[in-house]
């Protein structure tokens, strides 16, 4: 019993140790992520809950498990208003580094109690991942530095820690969604095709008709079962390429931005959520020197402050729906959002090609100079 409890503890060291090998980014990484994550969450992925209080109540049908299923309807409109507001404050405080911790644990919290609500008509979508993100790294001390009001600095340990563990638990998640396509999309069946069910959907019933919707029609049916498999392998390989080690990982990332990238041009959909995931596995912390000189404490207050205060404006303006300059509001009406997810895709396939060239440049150097 003894050697089998030692097996199970050396393999779990094992994996463990190998997952941070291959997800270890410095401190000064995630300092200069922060407030590209908050002007990413105010700008680009936005969550709103303000519309959720004109919904009727009888569309409320929450799940079993659930924070609504104690109430019997959906709370008065003035309660989600003030969610909106309060995820707003929470995002500015996180972004500018004002006890970054406290605020990303309370976005969080908010944003949970906000998707619950959501997700309670019925329809759940994968936005679980943000609030896994963002706890994640709440406790990787991305507050400690490049702040106005800094955290209690952390261990490097702990980051390294915090960054294996999200990584697994997206891996895991990637997983589970590629075990169930694999199921149900793999059956050797040609004239059985899990990708057309979405690749119509985007053209008859989204009717988006954006980038390339609609330039597979002229494909034989049976070729595209290549989609199936495709989607199936990316999503199983995850945890495989994590293992095999950095360079393999950052080869998987590049893949899932180029993933994403094709998904937005032919299926029309987004995903930009993930983008802020993937990047956080990109070593910026040889930059963050140069920020520091370039960027005073009065210099941040002063650009961050301006700057936020416009973030902070478009997103009352669609909270209140104001008819004066409203971002969100003309980015949904006009489609607008999707090409600037259609920049943030080909910025991410050029990040990971560059991070992923470097990767295996550094292996080739290490292995000619032992």
């Amino acid at each position: 019993m003894k050697r089998l409890l030692a097996l199970v503890e050396g393999l779990n060291k094992a994996f463990w140790d190998r997952v941070r090998l291959s997800t270890e980014v410095s401190q000064e990484s995630l300092w200069l992520l922060r407030p590209f994550v908050g002007i990413y969450l105010l700008m680009i992925y936005s969550p709103f809950f303000a519309w959720i209080g004109e919904v009727p109540s009888v569309f409320f049908y929450p799940p079993l498990l659930s924070l609504p299923n104690l109430l019997s309807g959906f709370p008065p409109a003035w309660f989600f208003l003030w969610l909106d507001i309060l995820v707003s404050i929470s995002i500015v405080l996180m972004t500018l580094g004002i006890r970054a911790k406290l605020a990303t644990r309370a976005l969080v919290l908010l944003l949970f109690v906000g998707y619950n609500f959501q997700f309670s008509m019925g329809k759940i979508d994968h936005n679980i991942f943000l609030l896994i993100f963002l706890g994640c790294l709440s406790f990787a001390g991305w507050g400690s530095g490049f702040a106005l009001i800094p955290d209690k600095p952390v261990a490097k340990l702990n980051v390294q820690k915090c960054m294996a563990l999200l990584a697994v638990l997206f891996c895991f998640g990637m997983f589970t969604a590629g075990s169930v396509k694999g199921i149900n999309w793999i059956d050797f069946d040609i004239t059985k095709n899990g990708f057309l069910r979405w690749y119509y959907s985007s053209i008859y019933v989204k009717q988006s008709g954006m980038f390339l919707s609609g330039s597979l029609n002229a494909l034989p049916y049976a070729w595209l079962d290549v989609f199936d498999w495709g989607g199936v392998f990316f999503e199983l390989s995850a945890f495989l390429l994590l293992l095999a080690g950095r360079k393999f990982w950052k080869l998987w990332l590049l893949g899932a931005c180029t993933f994403h990238l094709l998904n937005l041009l032919i299926l029309n959909i987004a995903f930009s959520a993930n983008f802020i995931f993937y990047v956080a596995f990109i070593d910026f912390g040889r930059y963050y020197d140069w920020a520091k000189i370039q960027f005073s404490k009065s210099h941040i207050l002063w650009i961050s402050s301006t700057s936020l205060l416009a973030f902070l404006y478009f997103r009352f303006a669609y909270i209140f729906d104001s008819s004066f300059f409203n971002y969100h509001k003309l980015l949904k009406a006009d489609k607008l959002s999707l090409y600037i997810i259609l920049v943030v895709w080909s910025a991410g396939v050029v990040l990971f090609a560059y991070s992923t060239w470097n990767e295996f440049m550094l292996g080739k150097k290490n292995h000619s100079h032992p």
